[in-house]
């Protein structure tokens, strides 16, 4: 359902805001996450998905794809989690990127099993996400303390080298 901008008075001559450049995204609905070791199975080919949510996904443009309303069926495959899990998909394309190379799908309704194991996918990508930016905090938390250690050492070399040529120097 589209919902359209209407002025509350025929006086009320307020423009609509204007469309945003990014193709729909402010109007999303579920939360995307970027997509690691995750793999669609289209027609017999595998192609790289690169973000995934509740609604739907992102993966480069299969050979045969339709273009904007046409309908694809698969499998989504992860490797997230060190797990192989599978979930199979119908979708319809919304989007086709600019370059083509790229296509935006939103499922179709799923069955019981087909949501079970998009959710088994979903929770093993999130997983993996919040422990590889957990990992980078700690990098960059011991990258700090190695400075600080390294200022410090050069400070302290410093202070024994001038209290030395003081010592030297008298």
């Amino acid at each position: 359902m589209a919902l359209a901008y209407q002025a509350d008075s025929p006086t009320d001559h307020v423009a609509p805001p204007a469309p945003l450049a990014d193709g729909g995204r402010e109007r999303r609905v579920h939360h995307r996450r970027e997509a690691v070791k995750v793999w669609a199975q289209v027609d017999g080919g595998w192609y790289k998905v690169h973000d995934l949510s509740l609604g739907g996904l992102r993966l480069d443009r299969p050979v045969d794809s339709p273009g904007e309303g046409g309908v694809i069926e698969g499998d989504i495959h992860s490797r997230a989690g060190n797990r192989a899990r599978q979930a199979g998909f119908s979708a319809t394309v919304v989007r086709v990127e600019d370059d083509g190379q790229r296509i935006g799908v939103a499922f179709a309704p799923m069955a019981d099993e087909q949501i079970d194991g998009l959710l088994a996918i979903l929770s093993a990508v999130e997983r993996e996400f919040v422990s590889a930016r957990e990992a980078e905090l700690r990098r960059e938390e011991l990258r700090r303390a190695l400075r600080r250690l390294g200022v410090g050492s050069l400070i302290a070399a410093g202070v024994v080298t001038a209290g030395f040529a003081a010592w030297f120097m008298r």
